[in-house]
């Protein structure tokens, strides 16, 4: 509960690259379920279409070439540059290698990497802690003034 006494609703989103749901996805689902996060299927063209005034969590599995493939068109269309603009955070799942700008999006924290074989459970874990990181962080504190205030002139104007 907020301050508003209303429910909280914790959810990460997970991004489905095939047209039927992987065993991986039940798995991350029970065990998220179990700490109160609820895993959302998404499509691609959904998540496209978000709600882009906060921040996302997204999981991708891609243990075949079907799903590297359709990772990749999503990338190239959108989700690098909501990774750029620091809108949603990737979780990538993978027996492939890391994508070309992980070292930049890393540094942002809007990216992590995970090399398959792996313990999905484990796996799991390791986003629902960085999710509530992330969740309970506050932003960084911006100047709430205008601009910076200027001395009057010193030249005489009569």
């Amino acid at each position: 509960m907020n301050e508003n006494n209303t429910p909280v609703i914790n959810y990460i989103f997970y991004l489905q690259t095939k047209t039927e749901l992987d065993h991986t996805y039940y798995v991350l689902a029970e065990v998220l379920g179990k700490i109160n996060v609820s895993l959302l299927p998404i499509a691609p063209q959904d998540l496209k279409d978000m709600d882009k005034t906060k921040k996302h969590h997204v999981i991708v599995i891609r243990n075949d070439f079907s799903s590297a493939f359709a990772f990749k068109d999503a990338r190239k269309l959108f989700l690098d540059s909501l990774m750029a603009t620091g809108k949603v955070m990737v979780y990538d799942v993978s027996s492939f290698s890391e994508i070309e700008n992980a070292t930049k999006f890393e540094n942002k924290n809007v990216y992590r990497y995970f090399q398959l074989p792996l313990n999905v459970k484990q796996v799991a874990m390791t986003v629902a802690v960085e999710f509530f990181k992330d969740r309970n962080t506050a932003p960084l504190a911006e100047w709430p003034g205008g601009r910076r205030a200027k001395l009057p002139s010193m030249t005489n104007s009569n």
